[in-house]
């Protein structure tokens, strides 16, 4: 399968290199910077191209990985400039939207489909490691979508198909477990600080606690894996964290409640069965304690 790549950014430079690597002939680039275009036909071992056309009519599936607020409208002009190929494959890799975005592409009979990466891009060398540990979502067009899961399988990652009316739960999905998870590290290392433990000290120090908090999630599940104060009922304890906080830091003291009362509700499940502590600590997160 010939691909090509509209835009050349992170996404699509790291995705062009991991295919490359995996034997897949990655024909080329074209983006508004030509500079970008150049920097990840050099990374792949293939061509920058100036006309978007000659680059559609090289290849049998197009990706575009352009800024997704950008995405329908590039499709668009790109159809209307250059024209799409009968019985063609145009893709986005965006987690946000599905591949209806790319409706000018499918006028002109195209397949069109929403390719995405469970993954974060900060950084192109380690999102191309990371990529062979990396599942895909997938969704669009019924005809050759076997050729989309044939691609995938040849490069040996796993993926699942979705409907394209559950996308934006999709999304909203990765974003809790990816984009989240930095923010409660930024809101642990905020609370470190304030005792005298800078950033970087404190990343090190928690690490350990959350690769084993990872690690017990992946053997037993999220409800059997929940360890610590609610877990064991232990109501002073949180009484105590929340008094601390409102004294020190007290803008985070929302972020602590909210986390807390999804954490009873887990509790519940497996490990928290006394309806006294449950009642109190359901009581402390909504109105503190007297």
């Amino acid at each position: 399968m010939n691909v090509g790549f509209i835009g050349a950014g992170k996404v699509g430079k790291s995705f062009g290199m991991y295919l490359k690597k995996k034997e897949v002939a990655v024909v080329g680039y074209y983006s508004r910077s030509k500079t970008s275009a150049e920097e990840g036909a050099q990374l792949t071992n293939s061509m920058a191209y100036e006309n978007p056309k000659d680059l559609i009519q090289a290849c049998e599936l197009i990706i575009i990985t352009t800024p997704d607020d950008v995405i329908e409208s590039v499709c668009k002009s790109l159809a209307d400039n250059y024209g799409f190929k009968k019985n063609q494959m145009v893709a986005h890799m965006s987690g946000a939207t599905n591949s209806d975005i790319l409706v000018s592409a499918k006028k002109q009979g195209a397949y069109t489909y929403s390719i995405h990466p469970l993954q974060a891009f900060a950084d192109v060398d380690k999102a191309v490691q990371d990529l062979k540990n990396t599942p895909f979502g997938i969704e669009g067009h019924y005809e050759k979508l076997e050729d989309i899961k044939n691609l995938l399988e040849k490069c040996g990652n796993e993926y699942f198909t979705i409907d394209k009316d559950d996308k934006v739960l999709y999304h909203a999905t990765a974003c809790v477990v990816s984009n989240y998870l930095v923010t409660v590290m930024n809101v642990g290392t905020t609370l470190l600080k304030t005792i005298g433990i800078d950033e970087e000290k404190g990343f090190s120090a928690l690490l350990p606690l959350i690769q084993g908090s990872l690690d017990n999630v992946k053997k037993f599940g999220p409800a059997k894996a929940l360890t610590g104060p609610i877990a064991r009922g232990d109501v002073n304890t949180i009484h105590h964290h929340l008094q601390e906080i409102e004294r020190k830091i007290p803008e985070l003291e929302n972020v602590y409640r909210s986390l807390g009362k999804e954490t009873i509700k887990l509790a519940e499940l497996e490990k928290l069965k006394n309806k006294d502590s449950l009642a109190m600590l359901h009581q402390l997160m909504e109105r503190g304690m007297k």
